[in-house]
């Protein structure tokens, strides 16, 4: 999702359409973006980007992970790029992940200058946002795991300000756990922690926490901003950019658990090993 707020045509505030693989793989169903940053000059612009051959990567729900995918075709049938009104278009196509030419995501869109809008996509970017999560489950507590699901569902249905407390939620939770995973190591006391603003947290925990997060300390003010002050559309904006900052965090815990088990199992296989195995 863009991550870039402008004021635009209309009222209010329109998010800026920095990618069509951001449109895609972030934009939630009839939510306005402005058109305009993708134009190259003249009207025919915008048909050109929709139609004309397309690469972008995003996360594949059939193969279960990051993929790149295609379009060769400008439309799908029964679709076309057609007038509905003196000023408003209709286009559908489908994009095809290059693993598995079975694995396609079919997408509607209106373009009503400058605006444009994703009007149906199948699978929904809700089923394919909760799969991506589905791989960190193993790392979440059942009540993060459900509320970061339910963040997700809010934003793929276009509800910023409620998928940003859930996500503040999750990610403060996450905080405190890995304070509680070190803090014995660290010899820190409780005072060392509560109390203590989010930004300063994350500077006691620096060498315990993802290098981007430590870089970026100000993803929670973000999270806390959104839910105060910002507009549904903006927070839908940067949503995108805050889920992955805490994917990152899942990612390092994660791999600390594979780890663990890999540990775990040449552990006991070298205290059941026995000489007699060994071929004579």
């Amino acid at each position: 999702m863009p991550d870039k707020i402008t004021t635009t045509a209309g009222e209010g505030k329109i998010p800026l359409l920095s990618s069509i693989q951001d449109f895609l793989f972030g934009a939630p169903l009839y939510a306005e973006y402005d058109f305009a940053p993708l134009k190259s000059g003249g009207g025919s612009a915008a048909y050109a980007m929709l139609v004309s051959p397309l690469v972008v990567d995003g996360y594949c729900p059939y193969c279960h992970k990051a993929a790149t995918f295609t379009r060769t075709s400008e439309a799908i049938p029964p679709f076309s790029f057609e007038a509905v009104s003196r000023d408003t278009l209709a286009l559908g196509f489908q994009i095809t992940c290059a693993r598995d030419e079975k694995h396609i995501i079919l997408f509607l869109f209106r373009l009503r200058k400058p605006l444009i809008q994703k009007i149906g996509q199948w699978p929904s970017l809700a089923d394919i946002a909760n799969d991506e999560s589905r791989a960190y489950r193993q790392v979440l507590n059942p009540e993060d795991s459900a509320e970061l699901h339910r963040a997700i569902g809010l934003a793929a249905h276009g509800v910023g300000v409620g998928s940003f407390v859930y996500l503040r939620r999750v990610f403060e939770r996450l905080i405190t756990q890995r304070f509680n995973d070190f803090k014995e190591q660290e010899k820190w006391n409780d005072t060392d922690f509560v109390g203590k603003r989010m930004d300063e947290k994350i500077e006691l925990l620096e060498h315990h926490l993802p290098e981007f997060l430590v870089r970026n300390k100000k993803v929670y003010s973000i999270l806390s901003k959104g839910i105060h002050e910002l507009q549904e559309s903006e927070c839908l904006g940067a949503f995108e950019m805050l889920k992955h900052a805490i994917f990152f965090i899942l990612d390092e815990d994660k791999h600390k658990q594979e780890q663990l088990e890999l540990r775990r199992k040449a552990e006991k296989a070298i205290a059941t090993f026995s000489a007699d195995k060994l071929p004579k």
